[in-house]
């Protein structure tokens, strides 16, 4: 009799192996690419009342004052390299118009940039067999603490360095290449400086190295340069030599309690002046960001950037500026998928540099603004 239930709990198993075998055989293939995105929405008000209803200097993506707006709309879709890949990032609104315009891109009459504007991202990629990763395309600026995606950053608004310290995003080839688990290199060939059509004699490099001594603090230094526009009709054939250094330090001594510094520092010549002279610029921002629990967020920002030669805010002031900033940020996630942050944030010169109500800008040093932002991801 034992030997009856034995071989009948073998054509069981049997029988529920092949349905388990079925099963798999009948379910749907993985999709070949993945699909994911966001709309990106916000209200901005400015205590200076300013009279254009613009926030003005030092702001990005939350332009209008006692507005709502449609920040950025994304939509995006990829393929994991294996070996072979892509990505492709379909933008639309306010904020990808003045990522595309980048200051040399400005004139409207340039078809061959406007042609890219609403694909902020379009790249394939090759995993090479000697652990190298190479990707080719348009592709977001490898500088900075801060992304042009409001969700990824800690606050909703942009910082200085964000804003107006470092490009947006560049055309040409990267290489990426870890070394365990301490230590990658990547390296960069770009076209120039927020373009995709070539607007240099030459082309700007870029380097990347990220250094993780221990756990809890990744260090991840950057460079690009030099950047020559030599295009009279894009930007000023005057100044040559632009290069930028930039250092991330992130620190981490919990899981709900972050801790971050970035630092900037830019130079390039001016061809007019006497012995060709350096112009420089410089800043720091510090970050803190404290998980209260799954759902509540608090994040605090501090920067402060040197300006004297009238690099970063484009000739504001004669004698340049030196500026800070404070922003306050409180994030509340509803559902997993609706973001919201309530923010306020206030921004102070050395000078006169802030529209007031009556539309001059010679009486406001300074300039507060609070600011909500509501992003749905899927």
């Amino acid at each position: 009799m034992r030997m009856v239930f034995r071989i009948f709990g073998v054509f069981l198993a049997i029988n529920a192996a092949a349905a388990v075998t079925a099963r798999a055989a009948d379910a749907p293939p993985p999709p070949p690419f993945t699909i994911s995105g966001f709309v990106d929405t916000y209200y901005s008000y400015n205590f200076n009342h300013p009279y254009s209803m613009k926030n003005g200097v030092g702001t990005n993506f939350d332009f209008d004052h006692n507005t709502f707006g449609l920040s950025l709309a994304e939509l995006v879709v990829s393929k994991t390299a294996e070996p072979v890949g892509f990505r492709m990032d379909f933008d639309y609104g306010p904020t990808t118009d003045f990522v595309h315009c980048g200051i040399v891109n400005c004139d409207p009459t340039k078809s061959a940039e406007a042609t890219y504007k609403n694909i902020q991202q379009a790249y394939v990629t090759w995993a090479t067999p000697v652990g190298v990763t190479l990707d080719m395309g348009k592709f977001v600026t490898h500088m900075g603490a801060e992304v042009i995606e409001s969700k990824d950053n800690w606050n909703y608004t942009r910082s200085l360095l964000f804003c107006c310290a470092i490009p947006y995003y560049h055309s040409g080839v990267r290489a990426n290449l870890p070394l365990g688990d301490m230590l990658f290199v990547n390296g960069y060939v770009y076209n120039g400086w927020n373009n995709v059509v070539e607007n240099n004699k030459m082309k700007t490099y870029g380097a990347e190295i990220g250094i993780t001594p221990i756990k809890q603090l990744p260090i991840v230094l950057n460079w690009i340069g030099p950047e020559e526009c030599t295009d009279p009709a894009a930007c000023s054939s005057r100044f040559t030599n632009k290069q930028v250094y930039d250092a991330i330090v992130t620190f981490n001594p919990i899981d709900a309690l972050s801790f971050m510094v970035n630092y900037d520092y830019g130079s390039q010549k001016d061809r007019m002046a006497p012995s060709q002279k350096t112009l420089k610029y410089s800043g720091v921002a510090a970050y803190a960001r404290w998980k209260v629990d799954t759902c509540n967020t608090v994040a605090l920002r501090y920067e402060m950037v040197n300006d004297k030669d009238n690099l970063m805010f484009f000739g504001t002031t004669p004698n340049g500026n030196k500026v800070r900033e404070l922003t306050v940020t409180g994030e509340h996630t509803i559902a997993k998928n609706l973001l919201t942050r309530l923010e306020f944030r206030n921004d102070k010169s050395d000078d006169k540099i802030y529209e007031d109500k009556d539309g001059l800008f010679t009486k406001k040093d300074s300039q507060s603004r609070a600011v909500l932002g509501v992003v749905y991801m899927f």
